[in-house]
């Protein structure tokens, strides 16, 4: 799973690239972070919400550090070394960091609950947060390189087609466990 949220991480640093343009935006949008802990927590095993907990973080800081990692190569650092180049960057990033120590353990926490319950309520919530990250960037246009409306769509197609997914898949792995009891 770290390996899997470290190449998530250098994905999003090459996609931002020097951080302008439609792209550059995109890779501001903060759900997918959530997402990612989010199915890392479900992929860990039922029941146990603290281990769950701890997956969400690792594929949380495995993203970060891919993310940064990725960096240190696009933001040339002449006159430093490259370990030192990947501590600025490091160090730079740390309220993110500090955040998804919160984060990760929340989502990882909360997937490892909706595998074992298989409710909808967190996948609709999940989905509901693309929204509301798409109304908080129309309400910020200036500060997303003039391309909040695009991001708010993007995120708000993104949004729609997760509940959409994830509403399908909880109700296929109900049937299917239904299917288990039954035999």
């Amino acid at each position: 799973m770290g390996l899997s949220a470290f190449g998530v991480g250098a994905l999003d640093s090459v996609i931002k690239g020097q951080g302008t343009g439609l792209l550059g935006a995109l890779s501001e949008v903060i759900v997918p972070w959530l997402l990612l802990a989010f199915l890392a927590g479900a992929v860990a095993s039922k029941r146990r919400y603290a281990f769950g907990a701890v997956v969400g973080v690792v594929a949380t800081m495995s993203a970060l550090v891919g993310f940064y990692f990725v960096n240190c190569f696009i933001f040339s650092y002449w006159d430093t070394s490259w370990f030192g180049a990947l501590h600025d960057q490091i160090a730079g990033g740390r309220m993110y960091f500090e955040l998804g120590l919160f984060s990760g353990a929340i989502c990882g926490a909360v997937g490892t609950w909706w595998k074992e319950h298989l409710s909808m309520v967190p996948v609709v919530v999940l989905g509901l947060a693309f929204v509301l990250e798409a109304v908080a960037r129309a309400l910020l246009t200036n500060r997303i390189f003039g391309y909040a409306h695009q991001v708010g769509e993007i995120e708000l197609f993104v949004g729609t087609m997760w509940v959409a997914f994830a509403l399908v898949a909880t109700l296929a792995l109900r049937h299917r466990q239904g299917l288990r009891r039954a035999t």
